[in-house]
């Protein structure tokens, strides 16, 4: 940036940073805070793949300090925070970018010093979006599983007869609900005057109280005002982990809401697997006392679980097990597939590859289908606590 000396003749040379000091010691002070930024987030991530404990202890006692501050001061805003950042960081950027170029390009002497300013703000930037990252998500990922906190049996090989089970026990549940909650005249869960943030947050604190890494302060999600986009990228819900914010997408099929609300809660304690995520999701929503949740609960987990059997039952049975599903629940399944059939497009193929690179970076080595362990879970705890 510029500065004023209020004097024309002054004979000294400014450094990229506009100060009087020679060129170059404001750059080296940020190469230095970059370097060091680097050091740290690369130093715990080492720690978090490689020391046992290391990830637990910190999910456990130094992550709730973030939840706690920066959770509860973001979420005193009642829009996404994050969104609006976003949208503001790229704006940022290409300003930024351009002034850069412009300013390399005009200059003489000095062109070294601009493009060496550059390349320091953008590390600085960089690296310290990269600690932040690590420091609310990162190393979470390497944290103990919630099944084994749950106490899962996770190592026993199941059934297909006993997927066959959990897909009755979750038909038999969807239509239980479905008898319960509102819908429209073309038999699809409707908006009505519920609080889906507060019942989800009461949802996570009631399951909370069974286990204790789940117990604690929860900030209410909320909706993404441009969630059209999130239609787009066939994305339900995304956890901030530069605003500590769970997020959803309020343009999806209704009666997913809660799950995914849930979904993203779980993350703001530490729980980043998806499929562990979804897991928790399913648990909050299906003892809820709440029939709106407990019909997303059912009726969300039907859809991987029927998908599951389908890949292991003949047409003959899965269509006999598809017969006991009630009209409405139908309806509902068909309608949810209609509406994403909408956003099959190369938008979708490459966000589902990032989402993908991104999963498998931080340990889930089968990437986007560590979601379909959920199913695995969903089996565990029926042969655990329901078939029991």
């Amino acid at each position: 940036m510029r500065g004023y000396y209020g004097k024309k003749n002054y004979k000294g040379r400014r450094s990229a940073w506009g100060s009087r000091k020679a060129p170059g010691g404001g750059l080296k002070i940020a190469f230095i805070v970059a370097a060091v930024l680097i050091v740290l987030t690369v130093g715990l991530n080492l720690l978090a793949r490689n020391v046992d404990g290391f990830a637990e202890w910190y999910s456990g006692n130094f992550y709730p300090i973030i939840v706690n501050t920066v959770g509860r001061l973001f979420g005193l805003f009642p829009f996404a925070v994050g969104e609006f950042l976003l949208y503001a960081a790229i704006i940022a950027a290409v300003a930024l970018i351009i002034f850069a170029i412009v300013k390399i390009a005009r200059a003489d002497r000095e062109r070294k010093i601009y493009v060496l300013r550059t390349i320091a703000t953008a590390l600085c930037t960089l690296s310290a979006v990269a600690m932040i990252f690590t420091l609310n998500c990162g190393i979470n990922y390497f944290r103990d599983p919630f099944s084994v906190k749950s106490g899962l049996p996770t190592n026993e090989k199941y059934t297909p007869q006993e997927l066959a089970n959990l897909c009755v026990y979750l038909v038999q549940g969807a239509n239980t609900y479905a008898d319960k909650v509102t819908v429209g005249s073309d038999e699809i869960l409707t908006e009505g005057e519920e609080d889906l943030h507060t019942d989800c947050v009461k949802a996570m604190q009631r399951l909370g109280a069974r286990y204790g890494s789940l117990a604690g302060f929860y900030p209410q999600a909320k909706g993404v005002l441009f969630s059209e986009f999130m239609n787009q990228c066939r994305i339900l819900g995304i956890y901030d982990p530069f605003t500590v914010e769970a997020n959803y997408n309020n343009a999806s099929p209704y009666f997913a809401r809660p799950m995914t609300i849930c979904h993203e809660l779980s993350h703001l304690k530490g729980f980043m697997r998806e499929d562990e995520a979804n897991f928790i999701a399913y648990l909050a929503c299906r003892d809820s006392g709440n029939d709106i949740l407990c019909y997303s609960a059912y009726t969300d987990a039907l859809i991987y679980a029927l998908n599951a059997f389908h890949s292991v039952a003949s047409d003959a049975v899965y269509a006999e097990l598809y017969s006991y599903i009630s009209p409405q629940v139908k309806a509902e399944l068909a309608a949810n597939n209609e509406f994403w059939a909408n956003y099959e497009t190369p938008v979708a193929d490459v966000a589902e590859n990032v989402n993908n690179g991104y999963l498998i970076s931080q340990g889930q080595s089968d990437g986007t289908k560590s979601y379909g362990r959920f199913v695995d879970l969903m089996i565990y705890d029926y042969k655990a606590n329901i078939a029991s």
